[in-house]
């Protein structure tokens, strides 16, 4: 199955990472898109934009919202576990060159795995929001997963897309921010 295409045309604010593309996502060629996904309603719902939003709409927010998307693993896997903590580490350099090319502002994991693997005892437990590293430049984000299984901790997608927002509406330079 091939994997979905890397979203980041140049210049972007923010880009949305995960883990890897689930097989229900590849087959749609959209990202985010199982329905049991919460991520396009949490999105929509957020300031980062001003309208009901699809899986469909991935491709477009590039250039009407300076919103990308990438994974840090391209390999399609259906239960994201299945990507172990060296395929993560081993993806790292090619993932890096991504956000390189897209400069944003901001990158976001759409959950903690990826990028507790990545910066090891950076991101405390629950600890979602900003964080204290940059990525190739561009500010660290974590929020909890949208998926279906993780409904638990939807409150805190909503926090961290608010906050996003926030900083990302502050003229480049200048953090509304402070990160210990």
């Amino acid at each position: 199955m091939r994997t979905l295409p890397d979203l980041l045309q140049p210049p972007l604010n923010l880009v949305f990472v995960g883990i890897n593309p689930g097989e229900q996502s590849a087959r749609a060629a959209h990202y985010y898109a199982h329905p049991g996904n919460g991520f396009w309603p949490a999105l929509a719902a957020s300031p980062l934009v001003d309208r009901p939003l699809t899986p469909e709409d991935d491709r477009s927010l590039p250039l009407t919202e300076r919103i990308g998307f990438t994974d840090v693993v391209k390999r399609v896997v259906t239960d994201s576990t299945d990507v172990t903590a060296a395929e993560l580490r081993a993806s790292a350099p090619a993932f890096r060159r991504r956000i390189g090319y897209a400069s944003p502002r901001a990158v976001c994991f759409t959950s903690t795995r990826a990028f507790d693997v990545l910066f090891p005892k950076i991101r405390p437990a629950n600890g979602w929001g900003r964080q204290p590293v940059t990525i190739e430049g561009a500010q660290a984000w974590v929020m909890p997963s949208t998926s279906g299984r993780a409904m638990r901790h939807r409150e805190h997608v909503h926090r961290v897309l608010q906050e996003l927002a926030a900083e990302l509406a502050t003229p480049p330079g200048r953090s509304r921010i402070a990160v210990a």
